[in-house]
């Protein structure tokens, strides 16, 4: 993953939780990298052994953490370091949930060798379904984050996100996520 992965795991819990929890983060990672560079790719490893200490350190589950993160990501750090590529994903939050599947080619302008998730999006009668195909196993949690960051993003007070299947617990090869419009 690239750098600004790591670097936004850091800015998250130094913004939350203060540096001297980052530094008990970076020794309990046991990583040997204490500056990420955003548009270097380092080792997926990195990413998921940071991910396992913030939850070891805040004694809160990982998915919590990556849950934490994915609305971090949106919220904080999308939004501040790429609004226009943001802004142009859509006026609202059904036309961006269903220009979804485009986003990541302009994502690969600035990072051509990201390794990216791949949407599929459609209405289902009253209801949207997002299919998550990602090849980096265990951030289920990490895109509920995000697909609820981008809810918040759009002050959407009626949409609910709901996990319907995990690739890990069925024979589908990908997660399956349900919006729900509350009337």
């Amino acid at each position: 993953m690239y750098g600004i992965i790591n670097q936004s795991i850091q800015d998250l819990v130094v913004k939350e939780f203060g540096e001297e929890t980052w530094l008990k983060i970076i020794a309990k990672s046991k990583i040997d990298v204490h500056e990420f560079q955003n548009h270097q790719v380092y080792d997926d490893t990195y990413t998921y052994r940071l991910a396992g200490a913030v939850s070891e350190v805040l004694h809160t589950d990982l998915n919590t953490v990556l849950k934490m993160f994915g609305e971090f990501w949106i919220l904080d750090i999308s939004l501040k370091k790429y609004p226009s590529m943001m802004a142009s994903g859509g006026l609202n939050f059904k036309e961006f949930m269903l220009n979804l599947p485009n986003f990541h080619n302009r994502v690969y302008l600035t990072y051509p060798e990201l390794v990216a998730p791949e949407f599929k999006v459609r209405m289902d009668g009253e209801t949207m379904l997002v299919e998550y195909h990602s090849q980096r196993p265990g951030l289920t949690a990490m895109m509920e984050g995000m697909l609820n960051g981008i809810v918040k993003m759009f002050k959407e007070t009626s949409v609910m996100v709901v996990l319907e299947a995990e690739k890990i617990n069925s024979d589908l090869d990908h997660d399956l996520f349900r919006i729900i419009w509350e009337k």
